[in-house]
C-alpha cells in the first residue's frame, strides 16, 4: 500500500478539479463536484467531505483512504496506489529533480501558493474582487523585508481583515515579480495545512520537501542555497496560525517545529517567515517567541499589550471600499456612523444585507445593534452546542464585577464551566466572540477570558440581566441598571438593548421608566437621538405591527413626552427624534411643543427653510393650543424669526412679556415644574436678549426664580446652566467683570476637559462663556486658542458661532494686537450670514461691554 505524500495528494486535487472542468473552486462548486463524482464512479463523496479538502471547512485529520480512492478513480485511474505509480513513472530524472532550477522551485511553490490563495479568496465575506487593499500592510510587509530580521508577524483580534489583507499583499508581491522580474518565491500554507502535516506524522522540513517534488536526502537550505538567485527571497507564509482550533499539546509541538526552522534558518539572509494570527496567541505564547525575539519584526506599540498591530479601517479606507462595492454612489458616511463600519467584521454583516443596493444611507444609530444581533443569531444561536454556549456565556457574566467595572474574569473561576461545556467554549473561541489571555509573570499565574469587543460584552450583559429578570422590561430591571452602574459606559448601551428588545416583544409601553434611568446629559441626548431612529425605523420596517401601530395611535404618555424636551438636547439630530414623536396621535399642546423645538433647532442652526416651516406651522395651529402655555411660545419664535430674516425687533413681543413680568398669572398649573416649561422660560428669557435690556433680563430671571423655581449650578440641572449662561451674558453686557468671571469660576470647576457628561449644545455654551470672560479680563493671547476649540465643538450650531464672532469682532483690543486673526474671524462671520441666506441687517454685533467694573 502507497502511503500518503503530501506532494501526491495535492497534485490528485488538482487534477480532480481538472478532470470535472473546474477552474475555481468554491463551496457551491462542492456540491457540484460531488454530484460529478457520484455520476462517474457510483461512489458517494459527500459534499462536507469535498469542502474539508479544499479547505472551505475545518479538518482535523487527512482523509480516509477510502476517499482518496474515489478521487483517483474519477480520476480514470484504479485507486490511489495506480495514481501514485503514476506520477513516479513520468520521466523526470532523480538528478534532475534534484538539481532543479530555481525557476522549478519557484513554479511548485506558485502551484501550492495560488491553490491556497484561491481557497482564502472564496472564504472573504465580501466578494474578494471587492476587496481593497490595507496599507498597513504594504508598509509592515516593506518595513520588514529592507530589515534584517527573519520573522514578522500580523496580529490582531479576530475579524480584522488579516487573511484578505495577505492576500492582496502576495497578489501585488507576484505582480512586481513579473512587472520587475524578481526572483522572489513565495510559499503560503493556511494553518490547517501545516496542521494536517504534523497529524500525517511528518516534520515541518520532510513535508516541505515532499511538497516542492524533492527527496529527503538534502536539506531544504542546501537546495535553496543552490538555487537562489542573489538578492532573491524565499518567504514561508502560514496564515491563521492560532492556537484556539487545535488541542494545546499538539499546537505547541507544531510551535515548536515552526521555531526550530527559524532558528536553523537564522543566518540565511535569503528566508523570510510570515504568520498571520490572533493576539491572543500571540501574547498566550509570547514565552516560546520571546527565545527568538531578536530574529522577530512585530511592530507592536511599547505600550501595547495586546499584541496588535493590524488596525481596523479607517475612515478613507470605508469609503474606499464602498465605493469599490458600489461605484454608482458618492459615498461619505456620518463618522459616528463610520466608526461602526471599522470593524470589518461588521462591513461584511452590513453588506450581506444590503449587497442589492449597498448604501450607507440605510445607517442609522441602530444599525451596530443589527450587526451585533445578526452575528449572534449566525453565530451562536444557529451554531452547534447553542444552549451550552448560552449556559457558558451566563456563567462567565455571574463572575465579572460590574461596580469596579472590571469585564475580564481569570480563567480559574469559570473551570469548572469550562470542563462542563469544552466544546461550547472552544466553538465561542474559534468564532472570535471570547478570548483567552495569558499575562502569567515568574511570580504569578494570570489567565483572563475577555471578550473580544465591547459590543459582544454589552450584548452579553444585557441578555444575562434581562433573563434573571423574566425577560421582562419593568421598573426592577431599571432600578438594577442603576445600582449595578454608577459609573463607567456601559450603562447606556445596555438600556439601548433593552429598548430593542422591548419593542420587539411589544413592551414598549413601558417606556415611561427610562425617566428614571440616571444618565448623564450626553448620554440623555444620546439615548433619545438613538430612540428616535429605533422608533422611527420599526415603524418602516414592521409593516403595521399591530403592537406598534397600536403605541403611535395613542397620545404618547405625559412623562415619556417630557422627557423628549430639553433645551441642551438641541443638536443636528434632535429633529429627526422630534419629528418621530409627531406620529404619536399628540393633543395640540403637546404638537405646539414639537413645532417650538423644531423651531428652536432650526434658529441654533440658522436654517432659515425650516425655521420658516415650523413657524408657519405654529401659526397655523388654533389660538386655544396655546391657553394652557404662561409664555405664548409662538410670540417668542415670531420675535427670532423676524429679526433673523429682517433684522427687526419686535417691540410688541417686548412688551407681551413685560406684561407677564408685571402680572404673572396667578391660577392654574403654569408654573409645574416640568422639563417643557423649563423649555418655554429659557425660550422667553433668551427671547428678551434680542432686546440688548441686560438689566430687565435679570429682573426677568428674578421673577422665574420667584414663581417657577431657583436651582443651584450642577451637572444634574440643565435649567439653572442655561439660566446661568443668560445671566453671565447680561453682567458681560453691563460690564460687571468680576461678576461675570465669579459664574465662569463655577462653570470652569464643573466643567473639565475630559468630562463626557455634557451635550454639545452645552459645551458650545461653555467655551462662548470662557472666550468672552477672557475679553473681559483682557486676556487676548488665550482667546485664539479657546475659539479654535469652540470651533471644533460647535459644528452646525452656526448661531452660537455669530455669537462668538460679533463679540471678538467688537472687541478693539483683538483687532490691534492679532489683525489677521481679526480679519478672518469678520471673513467667517460673512460666510455664516451669507451661507445661511441672512440679510445684511439681519446680526447686529453685540456691544462693547461698556465699562470694566472689577469690583461689582
Amino acid at each position: 500500500m502507497t502511503a500518503f505524500l503530501p506532494q501526491y495528494y495535492e497534485l490528485l486535487k488538482h487534477t480532480v478539479l481538472k478532470t470535472a472542468e473546474i477552474k475555481n473552486i468554491t463551496p457551491h462548486g462542492c456540491r457540484i463536484l460531488a454530484a460529478q463524482i457520484l455520476a462517474t464512479t457510483r461512489h458517494s463523496v459527500s459534499e462536507t467531505t469535498l469542502k474539508r479538502i479544499y479547505g472551505f471547512a475545518y479538518s482535523k485529520f487527512k482523509p480516509s483512504l477510502f476517499t482518496i480512492n474515489i478521487l483517483a478513480e474519477f480520476c480514470g485511474f484504479t485507486g490511489w496506489e495506480d495514481f501514485c505509480n503514476a506520477q513516479e513513472n513520468i520521466p523526470v530524472k532523480h538528478e534532475q529533480r534534484l538539481t532543479g532550477s530555481w525557476e522549478s522551485l519557484k513554479i511548485n511553490t506558485e502551484r501550492i501558493t495560488n491553490f491556497t490563495l484561491q481557497v482564502l479568496r472564496n472564504k472573504s465575506g465580501i466578494p474578494y474582487s471587492q476587496t481593497i487593499k490595507r496599507d498597513f500592510i504594504t508598509r509592515h510587509f516593506t518595513a520588514f523585508e529592507e530589515s534584517d530580521y527573519r520573522a514578522t508577524v500580523i496580529s490582531a483580534p479576530a475579524y480584522y481583515g488579516k487573511t484578505i489583507g495577505l492576500c492582496h499583499w502576495i497578489e501585488e508581491k507576484n505582480r512586481k515579480n513579473i512587472t520587475e522580474q524578481n526572483n522572489d518565491i513565495i510559499l503560503l500554507f493556511s494553518a490547517g495545512a501545516v496542521m494536517n502535516a504534523y497529524l500525517s506524522g511528518h516534520d515541518l522540513n520532510q513535508w516541505l520537501l515532499e511538497l516542492l517534488g524533492y527527496t529527503n536526502n538534502e536539506s531544504v537550505a542546501e537546495i535553496f542555497s543552490k538555487h537562489k538567485k542573489q538578492h532573491s527571497k524565499f518567504f514561508l507564509v502560514i496564515d491563521a496560525f492560532d492556537e484556539h482550533a487545535y488541542k494545546a499539546r499538539n499546537f505547541r509541538l507544531l510551535l515548536n517545529q515552526l521555531l526550530d526552522v527559524l532558528a536553523f534558518y537564522q543566518s540565511t539572509p535569503w528566508f523570510k517567515l510570515i504568520l498571520t494570527m490572533r493576539s491572543s496567541t500571540w501574547i498566550n505564547n509570547r514565552s516560546q517567541f520571546e527565545h527568538t525575539k531578536d530574529l522577530w519584526f512585530t511592530n507592536f506599540k511599547e505600550d501595547d499589550l495586546c499584541a496588535t498591530n493590524a488596525p481596523l479601517f479607517n475612515f478613507n479606507e470605508i469609503r474606499e471600499l464602498a465605493a469599490k462595492i458600489n461605484p454608482v454612489l458618492h459615498h461619505n458616511p456620518l463618522p459616528e456612523i463610520a466608526s461602526h463600519f471599522r470593524y470589518p467584521l461588521f462591513f461584511q454583516f452590513f453588506y450581506k444585507k444590503h449587497r442589492d443596493n449597498f448604501s450607507f444611507s440605510y445607517t442609522k444609530q441602530t444599525c451596530i445593534y443589527e450587526l451585533v444581533s445578526a452575528f449572534v443569531l449566525n453565530k451562536i444561536y444557529m451554531g452547534q452546542y447553542a444552549e451550552e454556549k448560552i449556559q457558558f456565556l451566563t456563567a462567565l457574566i455571574e463572575e465579572m464585577d460590574f461596580s469596579k467595572q472590571q469585564y475580564n474574569v481569570a480563567r480559574s473561576k469559570v473551570a469548572s464551566a469550562i470542563k462542563q461545556y469544552q466544546k461550547a467554549y472552544n466553538e465561542l473561541l474559534s468564532i472570535g466572540f471570547i478570548c483567552e489571555i495569558n499575562k502569567s509573570t515568574s511570580l504569578n499565574y494570570s489567565t483572563t477570558i475577555q471578550f473580544t469587543n465591547s459590543f459582544f460584552l454589552e450584548y452579553t450583559i444585557a441578555k444575562v440581566l434581562l433573563r434573571k429578570n423574566n425577560d421582562i422590561f419593568n421598573k426592577q430591571l431599571i432600578n438594577r441598571l442603576n445600582i449595578l452602574f454608577v459609573k463607567g459606559p456601559t450603562k447606556l448601551p445596555l438600556l439601548k438593548w433593552y429598548i430593542i428588545y422591548a419593542i420587539k416583544t411589544g413592551q414598549q409601553n413601558s417606556f415611561d421608566l427610562l425617566t428614571i434611568v440616571q444618565l448623564s446629559f450626553a448620554e440623555k441626548a444620546d439615548l433619545i437621538d438613538f430612540l428616535g431612529d429605533l422608533l422611527s425605523n420599526e415603524c418602516t420596517i414592521t409593516g403595521d405591527l399591530e403592537s406598534l401601530a397600536l403605541y403611535f395611535k395613542q397620545d404618547c404618555s405625559r412623562a415619556l413626552f417630557n422627557y423628549f424636551f430639553a433645551l441642551e438636547l438641541i443638536d443636528t439630530n434632535y429633529k429627526k427624534t422630534l419629528y418621530t414623536l409627531l406620529q404619536f396621535n399628540l393633543n395640540k399642546h403637546k404638537r405646539v411643543l414639537i413645532y417650538t423645538a423644531l423651531a428652536m433647532s432650526a434658529i441654533v442652526r440658522l436654517d432659515m427653510a425650516e425655521l420658516e416651516d415650523s413657524y408657519h406651522k405654529l401659526k397655523s395651529m388654533p389660538p386655544e393650543a396655546y391657553s394652557s402655555f404662561a409664555i405664548n411660545p409662538l410670540s417668542c419664535i415670531g420675535a427670532v424669526y423676524t429679526y433673523l430674516t429682517t433684522g427687526v425687533i419686535k417691540k410688541s413681543v417686548f412688551i407681551e412679556l413685560l406684561r407677564f413680568y408685571y402680572k404673572p398669572p396667578q391660577e392654574g398649573n403654569y408654573f409645574d415644574d416640568l422639563p417643557s416649561n423649563d423649555f418655554i422660560f429659557l425660550l422667553a428669557t433668551a427671547t428678551i436678549l434680542l432686546y440688548k435690556k441686560p438689566a430687565v433680563t435679570l429682573r426677568f430671571i428674578q421673577l422665574l426664580e420667584r414663581y417657577y423655581k431657583k436651582q443651584e449650578l450642577s451637572p444634574k440641572h440643565s435649567y439653572a446652566y442655561f439660566i446661568k449662561i443668560i445671566m453671565a451674558d447680561c453682567y458681560y453686557q453691563m460690564g460687571k467683570t468680576s461678576t461675570h468671571m465669579n459664574i465662569y469660576t463655577k462653570f470652569s470647576e464643573m466643567y473639565t476637559p475630559d468630562n463626557n457628561s455634557f451635550t454639545t449644545y452645552m459645551k458650545t455654551m461653555f467655551y462662548l462663556l470662557k472666550i468672552k470672560n477672557n475679553i473681559l479680563l483682557k486676556r487676548y493671547k488665550y482667546i485664539i486658542e479657546d475659539t479654535r476649540s469652540f470651533m471644533g465643538i460647535a459644528g452646525e450650531l452656526h448661531l452660537c458661532k455669530l455669537a462668538m464672532l460679533g463679540h471678538l469682532l467688537a472687541s478693539q483690543g483683538i483687532a490691534s494686537l492679532y489683525p489677521s486673526f481679526y480679519k478672518q474671524c469678520q471673513a467667517d462671520l460673512n460666510h455664516i450670514k451669507q451661507k445661511s441666506a441672512l440679510t445684511g441687517a439681519a446680526f447686529i454685533l453685540h456691544p462693547h461691554p461698556a465699562i470694566n467694573k472689577r469690583n461689582n
